[in-house]
């Protein structure tokens, strides 16, 4: 019962954050372009092979144009146990190779600043954006590649921890209604 809670109350806080970010510009014509939100529940039973855990995530995705997705990624997990976010290429009961890295940054994989531990301030692990220039992709992975994928439902998200290196919780990133 204290998963399921924990779980509503996760999703309950991710509605939030997605309104607040969905409502961030003001429309100046009707050619203003229709973001698009993506969403990425991620659970235990969600890894291959699954994994038995209390823990359960979120990440938000919103496409706010063609060269912009903006994001946030929360999680019931323990705070400094958080080693890597990121989206994987794959179906669902599929493992698949890393597409775009969210924590640590592919730019920040060395020891130092920005390594390390998530910081985490009421379950989000991280917010940003990923940008057409500005995200550096795994290779052979593009803007274009995250596009196609994100459309069809061939993506994931998964969160590692130190408890579970090769990932604790997961979940395919859908269009969200």
């Amino acid at each position: 019962m204290t998963r399921m809670f924990g779980i509503a109350g996760l999703l309950t806080v991710a509605a939030v954050a997605v309104t607040a970010c969905s409502t961030d510009y003001e429309v100046l014509s009707d050619l203003a372009p229709a973001k698009t939100r993506f969403v990425a529940t991620m659970l235990g039973s969600n890894e291959v092979p699954a994994v038995t855990t209390t823990a359960a995530g979120i990440m938000n995705l919103i496409k706010e144009d063609s060269v912009t997705i903006l994001y946030d990624i929360a999680t019931t997990s323990p705070t400094d146990s958080v080693t890597m976010v990121h989206i994987h290429a794959g179906g669902a009961g599929v493992n698949g190779p890393v597409m775009v890295w969210f924590f640590p940054t592919e730019a920040s994989r060395a020891p130092g600043p920005g390594t390390g531990a998530a910081a985490r301030v009421n379950g989000v692990v991280r917010v940003g954006r990923i940008t057409r220039a500005g995200t550096a992709f795994v290779a052979p992975f593009t803007w274009d590649s995250l596009q196609t994928r994100l459309a069809n439902g061939t993506s994931y998200a998964n969160l590692h921890t130190r408890r579970y290196p090769g990932g604790e919780i997961r979940g395919q990133v859908l269009a969200a209604p």
